[in-house]
């Protein structure tokens, strides 16, 4: 009968014993976070993994490491386990954020969607879903146009007309009158030339202005795209508020 007995208390405390340890990694890893390291905070996480609090903090501190491939696997693990559709929202956000450091723009539009089912009313994720799909959009206008740029390329290449053999006889009979020049007639050119290049120079106080002036058209530039796309960036990844 003890030992029948010992057998209970051991089944009956066992998964009491494992929330405990979870609980103490979790814990242990938060701290770390919290004094900024990072590495022993991912060693902590990582023993509680199998809770959905240790993966979602595991993905904040990879994400905090720029190291945005592991932190993407763990908001997907962690979306995948968590339960309630606030956890699994936290989770899609965050992914989504990590999608959006490696310039996935449309898998970052997918992740916030799939927040925004679970919580329609977050504005962070409406905002961030709304800069996914602008930078998205961006993307593939410069696409095109890069698209557009090489074909007009190709074509203007291929429509160039090929030298012929006049031509080239041309060309000889040129070169052949320009050596039998005289010599003096031939420093003329150098010199009138030299004259040319001379005029064609800028002068450096018109080169610095020319360089100002293009550099606050550039700034012009910029500006109007940084005010199309909200002037922000992704919400940065939150939530050990389990």
């Amino acid at each position: 009968m003890a030992r029948l007995s010992f057998l209970f208390l051991a089944v009956a405390f066992g998964p009491t014993l494992l929330a405990q340890k979870l609980d103490h990694d979790i814990r242990t890893g938060n701290a770390a976070y919290e004094k900024g390291d990072t590495k022993d905070a991912i060693h902590s996480y990582s023993k509680a993994a199998t809770d959905e609090r240790g993966l979602f903090n595991l993905g904040n501190a990879y994400y905090r490491q720029d190291s945005f491939p592991a932190s993407q696997q763990a908001f997907e693990n962690a979306a995948a386990m968590a339960k309630g559709n606030a956890a699994q929202a936290r989770a899609y956000h965050n992914l989504g954020n990590t999608w959006m450091k490696q310039g996935k723009y449309e898998e970052a539009a997918n992740a916030y969607k799939e927040a925004l089912k679970r919580v329609p009313n977050d504005n962070d994720t409406r905002y961030n879903l709304a800069y996914a799909q602008a930078k998205l959009e961006q993307k593939k206008q410069q696409q095109n146009k890069d698209n557009k740029d090489q074909n007009k390329q190709g074509q203007n290449k291929k429509d160039q007309p090929q030298q012929g053999k006049s031509d080239q006889n041309k060309d000889q009979k040129d070169k052949q009158d320009q050596q039998q020049k005289p010599q003096d007639q031939q420093q003329k050119d150098e010199d009138k030339q030299q004259q040319q290049q001379q005029q064609d120079r800028i002068d450096p106080q018109d080169a610095q202005r020319m360089l100002d002036a293009a550099e606050q058209a550039e700034k012009g530039v910029q500006d109007k795209v940084r005010e199309k796309l909200h002037a922000g960036k992704p919400k940065p990844p939150t939530g050990k508020d389990w």
